[in-house]
């Protein structure tokens, strides 16, 4: 059977699509930022956006087209690990010029090598085992002679088994009632593939908020239009008529997305005027995640009207949320990009931002444990020395930045910088939005809690009482400056209240605050 490698991927995307707001619900923690889905889906995105209306003159210039769009738009974890499993597919395949059982099990079993390949310590119950598990399924149908359809539905019900065990294999995911998220987005691509090959059709998940998942980028306009300010916001608390919110934003601009859930509205448009545009969003809720980028300006720099910027000795790129956050990181000298707990950067936004410090060597802070497998890629994309440094959160990034000095030797800055993580403790509060059972601690919707070093330390009714059970154990263990990071969901009061209860434990820890504007973790700790 002849079957171009794009009419896979928009079977899988499709497939994909149709189930990422359920495989978002799946994160063990009962946080609100479950993105698995999202990352995945958005991987695919990007192959069909890069080689949509392109022709290659072979299938080996293909599949590198393929893995590369794969690779600059991988997101998160789960968005990395899916990109290898592609580029080991697509290496895979070789010189064939159609798809046949024989290179479709041979096509999974490359994607399982360079999954497996590509993760340090590759844990089992992950999609790793899933990916293993349908190959090997695949490479048995093979044996008995079935064909090409009977192989790919081989493969496909194995995936789906293999998702049931993976709670099996990791207690976490046990405890937690749940089944391993990336694991499953692995299983509906290969429904989605042999929707494609049998002729059948991808049923959407009855219930499920197709749009809510994520914005249906193929309603945006993608052509170069160098006009204006990119300009993208959310409104949070949203009150207001979305109708007459959304043609006026039409009015005001070009190339609009506006994307409205229960209470938050999502805002994409090209604007003369960004201000005029966040000024009336303004008066229906609270802005979050304001970017805006002068496109104009791009295109100058581009052809060359701008002289370039000239280049320096060390750069650094931030992945961040809020407005406050901001300003604190490009005081600091670093460049930031937008992305963190829920919306994860690109490696593609990552090498752009490199570039775009000029620096010959450039440190990348990742502030996100589900970023650091994206930034450790970037290196792959640009010409720059890259060092990732794996902050796990803003407050952590915000303190490694202390040690930044752009005019120092490289390998002394990044070697101090990476010292002060290591010294350093980090906790983030957020709110259950589920109950769930963790670590043998039960955790009731709606609580607040926190995590110290990644590990869930507690869960409590009020916020107060979450930030001083960690802040005790902070101090217990011989912190000196305690910094609280306190995002959109908190206000100034309610931090000098928390802070002053913990200078209260220990009159020689000093505690510092600051307003990063955040979203989902109303606040983040640093103890050094």
């Amino acid at each position: 059977m002849t079957i171009g490698a794009g009419d896979l991927v928009a079977a899988a995307h499709a497939a994909l699509k149709a189930k990422t707001d359920r495989i978002n619900t799946l994160n063990v923690y009962p946080v609100p930022d479950g993105d698995t889905g999202t990352n995945m889906l958005l991987t695919l995105q990007s192959i069909l956006e890069e080689t949509s209306g392109k022709t290659y003159e072979t299938l080996e210039e293909a599949s590198r087209a393929v893995a590369r769009a794969a690779l600059m738009g991988a997101r998160g974890n789960s968005g990395v690990i899916l990109s290898q499993m592609i580029r080991g597919a697509c290496d895979a395949v070789g010189e064939s010029d159609s798809l046949t059982a024989e290179t479709f099990a041979g096509v999974l079993e490359g994607a399982r090598e360079r999954a497996y390949s590509s993760v340090r310590e590759p844990i089992e119950g992950t999609m790793l085992t899933v990916i293993r598990d349908a190959a090997v399924a695949a490479r048995s149908a093979v044996e008995e002679n079935e064909d090409l359809t009977s192989v790919v539905r081989a493969a496909a019900r194995e995936a789906h088994a293999s998702v049931r065990r993976t709670p099996e294999m990791l207690d976490v995911l046990r405890e937690a009632g749940v089944v391993d998220a990336g694991g499953l987005g692995v299983a509906v691509i290969l429904d989605g593939i042999y929707a494609f090959v049998s002729g059948e059709e991808i049923e959407t998940e009855p219930g499920t908020d197709e749009e809510g998942a994520t914005p249906d980028l193929d309603s945006i306009s993608h052509e170069e239009e160098a006009w204006g300010y990119c300009t993208e916001f959310v409104v949070t608390g949203f009150s207001g008529d979305t109708g007459e919110f959304e043609e006026h934003i039409h009015e005001i601009g070009r190339s609009v997305l506006v994307v409205a859930d229960p209470d938050v509205v999502r805002v994409h448009l090209h604007t003369q005027d960004p201000g005029e545009a966040l000024s009336y969003a303004g008066g229906f809720g609270r802005l979050a995640e304001v970017k805006v980028d002068d496109m104009e300006a791009q295109v100058r720099d581009r052809s060359g009207e701008q002289a370039k910027k000239k280049e320096v000795n060390l750069g650094v790129v931030v992945a961040s949320r809020g407005a406050g956050n901001r300003r604190l990181f490009e005081s600091m000298g670093a460049l930031v990009i937008e992305g963190g707990q829920g919306a994860n950067p690109s490696a593609a936004d990552f090498a752009r931002a490199v570039e775009e410090t000029g620096a010959r060597e450039v440190i990348l802070l990742p502030n996100n444990k589900n970023i650091v497998p994206t930034a450790e890629r970037v290196e792959e994309l640009v010409e720059a020395k890259v060092h990732v440094l794996p902050t796990t959160s803003i407050a952590s990034g915000l303190a490694t930045m202390v040690g930044f000095d752009p005019e120092g030797e490289p390998g002394e800055v990044v070697e101090e910088m990476r010292e002060i993580l290591g010294s350093m403790r980090c906790a983030e509060i957020t709110q259950a939005v589920r109950e769930a059972r963790i670590g043998g601690r039960e955790v009731p919707e709606g609580s607040y809690i926190g995590f110290l070093d990644g590990e869930l330390v507690v869960a409590e009714e009020n916020i107060k009482d979450a930030a001083m059970e960690i802040a005790r154990k902070m101090v217990e263990g011989g912190a000196d400056l305690l910094t609280l990071l306190w995002g959109e969901d908190l206000d100034e009061a309610q931090v000098e209240l928390i802070a002053g209860s913990i200078q209260g434990l220990d009159g020689g820890v000093e505690v510092e605050i600051q307003d990063g504007g955040q979203p989902m973790y109303p606040l983040q700790m640093v103890a050094e």
